[in-house]
């Protein structure tokens, strides 16, 4: 983003009376929570914890990511880079994956935001507030009788450039896949390039044959209930050098989370706690980073 549309955003926020919940890479991302709407409406401890770490170690993270980059034989230099496809799991909100496309400019070219169907509209509003960042959304036809909530997904892109990413908000429902999805029903909704880019999406994530190069979440295993189906849309969705880092409270993600883990073929290790902000130190949140084994 240039300067010049940085401080148009600012003027812009400044004029519709939003306020700036967190800023990362020195952009400003716009939040509001509202517990009303559920559980997804707020921003959890765990959840926060990692867009600190999002905020206050972006030049690490983005090393990461471009030596995964790397591990696809490509630089942030590379003309036509295919880039890095990245999942956010459970995501309630939107928040994180807008805090991490705030730093992923250059090096992420898909992004997925991904819950049940009932919190894609609150995904979808948080999207909307951070238009600078993820772009306008390209397949919100005005004509179209389908009624906001009943919306299944939603595009956003901010334009057409080698560096811009494609972010989608759609829902998963973990651990559930479908073995062929049929292409008829998709071509007919591929009458334009939006439509066409969300149906081939929507067919691999529910075929479970869409592979992303880093996955992300928090407070996900939070329940016993959830373990298996969580594992199983992480090894679904992993080749060998996906990363997946998850935030959790040690205090409700149970040890036998991390048994099926490695169970499943798996590791994991948890991130040194200098890199967690003074307030999560010592305490029971924490930053698990998994691979395939």
């Amino acid at each position: 983003m240039t300067s010049t549309t940085r401080k148009d955003e600012e003027k812009s926020s400044k004029e519709e009376g939003r306020n700036e919940f967190l800023n990362v890479n020195g952009n400003p991302v716009y939040f509001e929570e509202d517990w009303d709407t559920g559980i997804g409406g707020g921003l959890w401890s765990t959840g926060m914890a990692m867009a600190k770490y999002f905020q206050n170690h972006t030049s690490e993270v983005r090393h990461n990511l471009e030596t995964l980059l790397l591990l696809k034989g490509e630089t942030t230099t590379t003309k036509q880079k295919s880039g890095l496809s990245v999942l956010e799991l459970g995501s309630g909100n939107g928040f994180l994956s807008v805090c991490l496309a705030a730093l992923g400019k250059g090096i992420i070219k898909d992004l997925v935001v991904t819950d049940m169907a009932d919190h894609l509209a609150l995904m979808e509003k948080t999207l909307q507030e951070n238009k600078h960042l993820v772009g306008d959304c390209i397949n919100n036809n005005t004509n179209d009788t389908m009624k906001q909530n009943d919306r299944t997904s939603y595009v956003h892109s901010l334009g057409h450039d080698d560096d811009d990413m494609c972010v989608a908000v759609m829902e998963h429902r973990w651990g559930e896949f479908v073995e062929e999805v049929d292409d008829c029903h998709n071509m007919q909704q591929q009458h334009n390039e939006s439509h066409s880019i969300i149906s081939s999406l929507e067919k691999h994530m529910k075929e479970g044959t869409k592979k992303f190069d880093f996955i992300f979440g928090s407070d996900l295993a939070y329940r016993d209930y959830l373990h298996e189906p969580l594992i199983a849309s992480l090894v679904q969705f992993s080749h060998p050098n996906t990363v997946t880092l998850i935030g959790v409270t040690m205090s409700d993600t149970k040890p036998q989370f991390f048994t099926s883990l490695v169970n499943a073929g798996f590791r994991y290790d948890r991130l040194a706690d200098h890199l967690m902000e003074p307030e999560f130190r010592g305490t029971t949140f924490g930053l698990i980073a998994i691979q395939k084994r």
